[in-house]
Parts: structure tokens; C-alpha cells; sequence
């Protein structure tokens, strides 16, 4: 894995609407420290922040069924999010599949070449 295929993860991990705060300011000090030994650093973090802030589809179906998700999706989206991890946890997915959580997947992947 280059350097520029990992930049390329972290960017798609801050530019993940579904990404939650701490993995957005991970990102960022990830992408700010560009050719600093602190990067180095942050670089051996990574797989752990992808690992603890990917989703289980059952935990996207648990919030997709929960009025937090009504809250901020709207009742439709909700609805749309909960019918959609139905179908593909039905289909062998492990994992949620939106941006931030594909993200951390690739990344989880590729375990080997990042550490």
C-alpha cells in the first residue's frame, strides 16, 4: 500500500458524512501532519480507529429501528436505512455499508501493509 493510497482512506474516512467527530479529527491531525514523524505515529493508529468505529450491520439495523434514527434521519430515511442493512445483512454483509464505515473496512483490510 503506498502513501498515497492510505491519504486517499483517511480523506475518504473525513470526508464520510456518516463519520463520527473523533474519527473526523483523526483524519484531520492524520492529514495535517503530512510528512512529520507525527504522522508516522498516527499512521500506526489507524487500523485501531477503523476497527473501533466501523459498524456491525446489526448495530446499523439497532439504529435504523430506534428513534434516534427517526430523529435524524426523518421517518422515511429511517425507514430507507433499516430496509437497506435488512437487505444486505441478507445478502452476507458484516459490516454497515455507508462511506465512513467502507472506509474503515478498506482500511481494516489492509491491516498488513499499514502497520
Amino acid at each position: 500500500m503506498t502513501h498515497t493510497q492510505v491519504k486517499e482512506l483517511v480523506q475518504a474516512l473525513l470526508d464520510a458524512p456518516s463519520s463520527n467527530p473523533t474519527v473526523k479529527e483523526f483524519a484531520q491531525s492524520w492529514l495535517n501532519a503530512e510528512g512529520t514523524p507525527k504522522q508516522a505515529e498516527l499512521t500506526k493508529q489507524l487500523v485501531s480507529v477503523a476497527e473501533q468505529n466501523i459498524a456491525l450491520i446489526d448495530e446499523t439495523i439497532g439504529f435504523a429501528g430506534s428513534e434516534l434514527a427517526t430523529q435524524i434521519l426523518g421517518a422515511e430515511g429511517a425507514a430507507n436505512l433499516l430496509q437497506h442493512a435488512k437487505d444486505i445483512k441478507a445478502k452476507g454483509a458484516e459490516f454497515c455499508d455507508c462511506p465512513g464505515c467502507t472506509a474503515c473496512k478498506h482500511i481494516i483490510d489492509l491491516k498488513a501493509e499499514i502497520a
